[in-house]
């Protein structure tokens, strides 16, 4: 049991390095980026409500799930969450030929929110892909504080995927309602 601790231990520690150590995959630019998504258009300022809604309620919601409900991540939910997560990530990168068009689009409000919802597709395609790595660490994991654990950062970035995803289908279907009501 310790030795599998300590060996997941150093496999996060590797995994943290290679994705924030490294250059060339580097997150912590998207990360900033998807910060500026939370700005309020009319303040300039980063919005604290989504804040809230977009991060801390899922880390409090996943809380609650994991430790009161003491409802850990099985091997047949992590497999599911797995496959849901791989076809999120698949999905998601056809929204993005939607917005390629609008990047260089004259109209500022439009390119902007053209803009912020690519930086949240992308960055619900890294939350998919985590999630996805988490839960075959759960399946071949059989400790009880490492499964918690990891149950707590899966539920976490399940809800923020959730609320990722709604946001960028409502972009999705503004900017296409924009195309189309122009058309007619």
């Amino acid at each position: 049991m310790l030795c599998e601790n300590l060996l997941i231990c150093i496999g996060l520690a590797i995994s943290l390095l290679m994705v924030f150590g490294n250059k060339k995959v580097r997150l912590s630019a998207l990360l900033l980026n998807q910060f500026k998504v939370f700005k309020n258009a009319k303040t300039g300022r980063i919005s604290s409500w989504d804040i809230i809604c977009f991060i801390i309620f899922p880390i409090v919601l996943s809380l609650i799930i994991t430790i009161e409900f003491n409802n850990m991540v099985s091997d047949i939910l992590a497999g599911v969450l797995t496959t849901i997560f791989s076809f999120v990530f698949t999905i998601l990168f056809g929204f993005v030929s939607i917005l390629v068009g609008k990047l260089n689009s004259s109209n500022k409000i439009e390119k902007q929110v053209a803009t912020e919802t690519f930086v949240s597709i992308i960055t619900t395609n890294i939350l998919s892909l985590f999630s996805v790595i988490i839960a075959i660490a759960i399946i071949i994991t059989k400790g009880r504080i490492v499964n918690m654990i990891l149950s707590i950062f899966l539920y976490s970035f399940s809800f923020m995927i959730l609320m990722l995803l709604m946001m960028i289908s409502k972009r999705i279907f503004t900017i296409y309602n924009n195309i189309s009501s122009k058309n007619m």
